[in-house]
């Protein structure tokens, strides 16, 4: 009598299912089924209810002619997995049916798979089954388990991954996931040792990995560095100490040649920075092998002060002199004494001594400041001299013209001679920089007189002359910088000249000055002769 599974469209291939028990008291069965009428048209158009929709139950009945189970075939939770169909090697054309114990809850599918290939520690790798769209409830990195097996004691577990298992394209209605549990501790330790540093000369480092442990150094190392990272899929702590001393280098090294009797010191330490005494200078980190090198560098010893003093010659500035003279002319050599008369007066000469240069000793200190200093003003400075001196001249002079006589009625006569006279006057401006006025030479004034004609003429019977006379003056007048300016302005002791020059910059950003300063306190010149009253 032939045997229907589900619906009496499907004869059971044998009449009997075939049961499989499963891990965990689970059980799968595959039915094998051949259609009730064999045709290819009645496949086409019946194949809707020929399978069933994944994840029905074994004894559900079918859409089309559904029945029940027969007594006793009845499993509980027997979900549809997988339906296909194949030809069997007699040439019948079978559908065949999986079905497997599926519930709503995880349950184990296979035994666990147990290795200590991770430096020791024990791991198990676990299969889990349930029905499709059942929660998974578990945390990565932090449910536990207390696990044992033969061979191995009682440890405690912690979930390290979670990986849902792929489907073949006939199954669906279960989802499979793979845990992988792992004892806490060290997954990998590694040590290295390379050169440098100081004492041994060695610097050691060691990176060390765990699973859910804080990973420690057992060199004494300090920490440099900690990341996450992933050992067979399984995310880890990573941390990579290095011991030494910290300090690895210290090199020393002449400072700048204008700060003599210094010292650049620089460590180069790993862990922490080291910082040598003194004034910070420079500081950088650098990445190497897997840990941070630090380098300090710092001067030591006295920057702030005086490296330099001596004594030197220098040229410096004179100012010159302005004065206004009046001179007594003497005309006997060149002029003759006509009628009684001779040219007589006084002359104006502007007298000048031109600004000069003049060696001296001075003192010559070299100092290293923080600060550049103020100049507020500078000795045998002649800028802040000046004069200038104003001159006007006056001329006047006469002429005699022609001579006209008169004669009257009775044939007496008179004669006169004609005169006439002119005049200018100018005046000129002259600059002097660098000069002042000395005292006394301020004003002069200088006359010329004695320029005459004559022009003889008959009056009564004898001989008259008609005369007209000529003659100049000039008149000078200095203003600007005088003795008592020049007193205030120009100073023969102080400061002649200062340089500035940058020399060193801090980490701070405080910049170091070379100041080099030239002064003097002027009563020689640099040949021993006493210094004139210019520089008073």
């Amino acid at each position: 009598m032939a045997v229907y599974h589900r619906t009496k469209r499907l004869k059971i291939y044998g009449k009997k299912p075939e049961v499989t028990q499963l891990f965990g008291g689970r059980y799968a069965i595959t039915v094998r089924c051949v259609a009730k009428n064999d045709t290819e048209a009645w496949y086409n158009k019946n194949k809707d209810q020929m399978f069933a929709d994944f994840g029905t139950l074994y004894d559900a009945h079918m859409a089309v002619d559904g029945i029940d189970a027969r007594t006793g075939e009845t499993y509980s939770d027997m979900v549809l997995t997988s339906v296909g169909s194949s030809y069997t090697q007699t040439g019948d054309y079978v559908i065949t049916f999986e079905y497997e114990t599926l519930t709503n809850a995880f349950v184990q599918e296979t035994a666990d798979k147990v290795d200590v290939e991770l430096n020791g520690l024990r791991r198990v790798t676990r299969s889990l089954i349930a029905k499709d769209g059942t929660g998974y409830g578990k945390t990565v990195g932090t449910t536990t388990i207390s696990h044992s097996a033969i061979g191995y004691s009682t440890a405690t577990l912690t979930l390290a991954k979670a990986i849902s298992g792929q489907k073949g394209a006939n199954e669906s209605s279960f989802v499979r996931i793979t845990e992988i549990w792992l004892e806490s501790g060290v997954i990998s330790r590694s040590i290295s040792e390379g050169s440098g540093g100081t004492g041994t000369g060695k610097i050691r480092t060691e990176t060390v990995e765990a699973f859910n442990q804080t990973p420690t150094s057992t060199i004494s190392g300090v920490e440099i560095s900690i990341s996450t990272s992933s050992v067979a899929g399984i995310q880890t702590i990573r941390k990579t100490f290095v011991t030494s001393s910290g300090e690895i280098r210290r090199t020393d090294r002449p400072g700048p040649a204008a700060i003599p009797g210094t010292t650049f010191v620089t460590i180069d330490s790993v862990g922490a920075a080291i910082t040598p005494s003194g004034t910070l200078i420079d500081s950088s980190e650098t990445q190497e092998s897997g840990y941070v090198r630090f380098s300090r560098t710092a001067l030591q010893g006295t920057i702030i002060k005086t490296t330099q003093t001596y004594k030197d010659v220098v040229f410096v500035n004179v100012p010159g002199e302005v004065s206004c003279e009046t001179i007594d002319e003497d005309f006997d050599e060149i002029a003759e004494l006509i009628d009684s008369q001779q040219p007589q007066g006084k002359t104006v000469v502007i007298e000048t001594i031109p600004p000069k240069k003049q060696q001296i000793a001075a003192d010559v200190v070299v100092n290293i400041q923080s600060t550049i200093p103020d100049t507020n003003e500078l000795a045998f400075d002649i800028s802040g001299l000046s004069c200038s001196v104003l001159r006007n001249n006056t001329s006047s002079s006469g002429k005699v013209g022609r001579a006209v006589t008169l004669v009257d009625s009775s044939g007496n006569t008179s004669t006169r001679v004609g005169s006439g006279n002119s005049f200018s006057a100018n005046s000129n401006i002259s600059e002097f920089p660098g000069h002042f006025v000395v005292t006394g030479g301020e004003t002069s004034v200088g006359t010329l007189t004695g320029s005459s004609s004559s022009q003889p003429y008959i009056s009564g019977g004898s001989f008259e002359f008609q005369k007209a006379r000529s003659g100049s003056a000039t008149r000078a007048f200095a203003f600007g910088s005088n003795e008592t300016d020049k007193t205030l302005l120009y100073k023969t002791n102080g400061i002649i000249s200062r340089s500035v020059r940058p020399i060193l910059t801090a980490q701070d950003g405080t910049v170091f000055y070379e100041v080099t300063t030239v002064s003097a306190n002027a009563s020689t010149l640099a040949n021993g002769l006493p210094i004139g009253r210019v520089l008073g």
